[in-house]
């Protein structure tokens, strides 16, 4: 965790006050509560665009200017838990994530921090453990379908068309004229679904294979 302090700042702060929630930036003040709710802010971040989650700072619909400095003193076991979290339940854990702690006055005019998490748009697919995978709204966070979450797979890389295998009937691959020049070639001996197991390009799939385990 990096500690910020100096004259600097009171700038970050200010800028900090003066941003409303969006697509890449959320405050919440520390609770017990605070983790599951961070945790998704975190997941949808790196599926989405990245973003900056500030915690210690009020919901700027519930406090105004620096009334909504409280600091995260309010509860430092929820950040620990936070921190533990951030590395057992994201999944894969998001790398790059950055920890910002920011000395500042609070609002009764005490010092205190506030503690910045940064995100950047992560190349993988993240889920929650047991808590599904989030998206990015405008201001606020969504669990995925299972087709949202594929296409995703699919645009990041995690999968693709040609790691994904396809339910086709091998009849279909071993017309006459592939016979043929198997045949004349000498190569790929044997039946359809015993040459492509051979070289990689089919598998079982579980319908089949617990039907083998019962014969």
């Amino acid at each position: 965790m990096i500690e910020i302090f100096g004259p600097e700042v009171v700038a970050l702060v200010n800028n900090l006050l003066a941003q409303s929630e969006s697509v890449r930036f959320e405050s919440k003040r520390v609770s017990g509560k605070m983790v599951g709710k961070a945790l998704e802010t975190l997941c949808a971040f790196a599926n989405t665009s990245g973003g900056t989650l500030a915690l210690g700072l009020e919901d700027p619909l519930k406090a105004m200017g620096r009334d909504r400095l409280f600091g995260i003193g309010e509860n430092p076991e929820a950040v620990d838990e936070l921190r533990r979290k951030a590395l057992t339940h994201l999944l894969p854990v998001i790398e790059g994530l950055r920890w910002l702690k920011v000395a500042c006055k609070l609002r009764d005019g005490v010092d205190g921090h506030l503690l910045l998490l940064q995100v950047s748009q992560s190349p993988k697919v993240h889920s929650i453990l047991d808590n599904g995978t989030w998206t990015r709204l405008d201001a606020s966070n969504r669990e995925m379908s299972a087709t949202e979450i594929t296409e995703l797979s699919y645009r990041r890389g995690v999968i693709s068309a040609e790691s994904e295998p396809l339910p086709i009937d091998f009849e279909l691959l071993d017309p006459p004229i592939w016979r043929l020049f198997a045949v004349q070639r000498g190569f790929l001996t044997g039946d359809v679904p015993d040459r492509l197991f051979r070289i990689g390009l089919a598998k079982e799939t579980l319908i089949y294979s617990n039907l083998m385990d019962c014969m």
